[in-house]
């Protein structure tokens, strides 16, 4: 199969996925194209893509399922049996659905996915838990997942024929549930207003940004990552909670998988 143009279509709060995406173009000789759905503005982009194109979707798994936001901006994401490889990141406990609830939302929208792969990353609330992965290990997998795509896009090309995919998940999906975690401002806070522009969901009060809307806040941590003068982060009682509800998740070391 001739790939015109690798496209990287991902929702990255915190960095992470992005950068496991973005090590694809080390390993596809063609020209890639990043589309970042992260952005409050994003809610409204539309994208279509071809038979000639190949998509790489990413994002990180909320509570065993894709992130309510990503799934919400997916809607105006088509394709024209237009192939796809579909690459979750979770911190650590478990992706349990997400790979099944995404596969189901791509092929919804006329893609066709070829492979998949669930990558442990550091924790975006909880970041003792997986510190530092990807790591070293890990990019070797990556690496090798890239290369096995390629090589199944080849065999595309040979046979004209695309096997049903097969991830883990079960249907009905577990039930969505929503953190509260929701960060909060210092006194250490200037106002600069990053967190308002980069919030992707329009949660922090562009007047008051030590304000936040805790109906409207999906605990990405995005704002916590990004603050030049580090003036948020998440309370310490709900800190604590989240250390003992994840704690099992601190004491093992989960491994990469791939579906191909």
């Amino acid at each position: 199969m001739d790939i015109k143009k690798l496209h990287l279509v991902y929702f990255s709060p915190t960095g992470t996925t992005q950068s496991i995406l973005r090590l694809a173009a080390r390993s596809f000789s063609t020209e890639v194209v990043e589309h970042n759905l992260t952005d409050y503005a994003a809610r409204k982009v539309q994208l279509e893509f071809g038979k000639d194109d190949f998509v790489l979707f990413g994002f990180p798994v909320y509570g065993g399922r894709v992130p309510e936001t990503f799934r919400e901006r997916m809607k105006d994401i088509k394709g024209r049996c237009t192939p796809a490889a579909l690459i979750a990141t979770y911190g650590n406990r478990e992706y349990e659905d997400a790979l099944l609830e995404m596969k189901n939302i791509s092929e919804g929208n006329g893609f066709l996915p070829i492979g998949a792969a669930a990558i442990v990353t550091e924790h975006s609330v909880i970041r003792s838990i997986a510190a530092g992965r990807p790591d070293a290990k890990d990019r070797v997998f990556i690496e090798g997942f890239y290369s096995e795509l390629k090589k199944k896009i080849l065999a595309i090309s040979s046979e004209n024929f695309i096997a049903k995919l097969t991830v883990p998940g079960k249907k009905p999906y577990r039930r969505y549930m929503k953190l509260p975690m929701t960060p909060v401002a210092t006194a250490s806070c200037t106002a600069c207003k990053l967190c308002v522009k980069r919030c992707p969901v329009g949660a922090i009060d562009a007047h008051n940004p030590r304000k936040t809307d805790r109906d409207k806040c999906i605990g990405c941590m995005r704002c916590v990552r990004i603050c030049p003068k580090k003036a948020r982060h998440l309370p310490k009682l709900k800190m604590a909670v989240g250390k003992f509800y994840l704690s099992s998740a601190e004491r093992i070391r989960k491994e990469p998988e791939m579906y191909i």
